[in-house]
């Protein structure tokens, strides 16, 4: 994958991409758009106008309620998107993904946000000791006290 290799989204994993591939095109199966240069947010906006008992959705995104494709199907339809809604070659070779300066700063980033979430566990953590803690003695003297 072109963008991953590129580090334009450092920090990005393949599935995220995915997901996101999935959304901007407005449906779950991506089988079909394997290979072709299209612009997804293109083909979003017709499959957000589609509608009928046929069409079943999942967080936006149309998704196949039949069995699978077969490799005929999925072909044909590559055909069609590709007469329909490839970007011309010249247009999609011409486009330079970036690469950012540093990522250095990436990974300081993340450390940090690490260091956050991990004070933030042991915060709660914390928390929960002290509940139980406070349950265990209660249950020791048989008092009863309202939690927060």
């Amino acid at each position: 994958m072109k963008i991953i290799e590129s580090e334009c989204l450092p920090g990005k994993t393949i599935a995220q991409m995915n997901l996101q591939t999935q959304r901007m095109l407005g449906q779950q199966g991506t089988a079909e758009f394997n290979g072709l240069h299209v612009d997804a947010l293109q083909i979003g906006q017709i499959n957000e106008m589609r509608q009928g008992p046929e069409i079943r959705r999942k967080n936006n995104c149309i998704v196949n309620m039949g069995g699978k494709l077969t490799r005929e199907e999925v072909e044909r339809r590559r055909k069609e998107h590709r007469a329909k809604f490839e970007v011309a070659e010249d247009v999609w070779t011409s486009i330079v993904l970036p690469r950012p300066d540093n990522s250095l700063v990436l990974l300081d980033r993340k450390r940090e946000e690490m260091k956050c979430l991990a004070k933030e566990l042991g915060d709660v953590v914390a928390h929960i000791a002290a509940i139980e803690q406070t349950e265990s003695l209660d249950q020791v003297t048989g008092t009863k006290r309202p939690h927060e």
